[in-house]
């Protein structure tokens, strides 16, 4: 059997973009190399603005960026777009769906399987469906909200470092990474630590950061100190 392609994937730091965070969309891969650079293991291109022509040639200049960047420190960083199928099968990357974009079944369908599949995840009862199937279940989920933010405002009801821990840890009795995405700063990345979550989606942490490599290494340390 081959391993999953999740498997090996340092979930630890997990960049999501933002275009207008970072200064402007021409910006935006400066600002992945250098996050990659200072640790981000992962990489999400979203961009819910721009029409799939534009978001393609954006998203393949972020996974340069990404893939130079990883090259000059020696590990593969997986990059992911944004509720973009037809994008994601185009330049071969990954893809990550949320609760009210397309079926989870029908983009695991679509999408080929070597390529990994990450699914929003807001409460127990999503989660329970989507391990349900049918089919395979998500690579990865993203566990949304851990805390209300102003980044993305249509989420449901904050689920705070308990609810995201407890989720986390029925994920990985099927094996699913699980990482935790909203509020995330470095104010508030020790606390998740100390939670089951394999590491923590940041977005203005690093996209508004002056210094996007000082900033992703401060949080990959802070996460390492707390778990110890």
């Amino acid at each position: 059997m081959s391993a999953s392609p999740s498997a090996g994937v340092d979930w630890r730091l997990y960049l999501v973009t933002d275009p207008h965070l970072g200064g402007g969309r021409e910006k935006v891969p400066d600002i992945v190399f250098r996050a990659v650079l200072g640790g981000v293991g992962v990489v999400q291109v979203r961009d819910k603005e721009c029409d799939d022509d534009e978001f393609a040639t954006r998203a393949a200049s972020i996974a340069d960026a990404a893939r130079r960047a990883g090259a000059e420190v020696g590990r593969d960083v997986p990059v992911f777009v944004n509720d973009r199928l037809d994008v994601a099968r185009e330049l071969g990357l990954h893809l990550h769906i949320g609760q009210r974009d397309m079926p989870f079944a029908r983009a695991r369908a679509e999408l080929p399987g070597h390529l990994m599949l990450g699914l929003s995840i807001e409460s127990d009862e999503q989660l329970a469906a989507a391990l349900a199937g049918p089919g395979p279940a998500p690579s990865v989920i993203g566990v949304s909200p851990v805390w209300r933010t102003a980044t993305k405002t249509d989420t449901a009801p904050a689920l705070g470092p308990d609810g995201a821990d407890r989720i986390a840890r029925a994920a990985h009795r099927a094996g699913v990474p699980a990482v935790g995405i909203g509020g995330v700063s470095a104010g508030t990345v020790s606390e998740l630590a100390a939670t089951a979550l394999d590491g923590v989606c940041v977005v203005s942490a690093i996209m508004a950061a002056r210094d996007p490599r000082s900033a992703a290494a401060d949080l990959l340390a802070r996460w390492d100190e707390a778990r110890g």
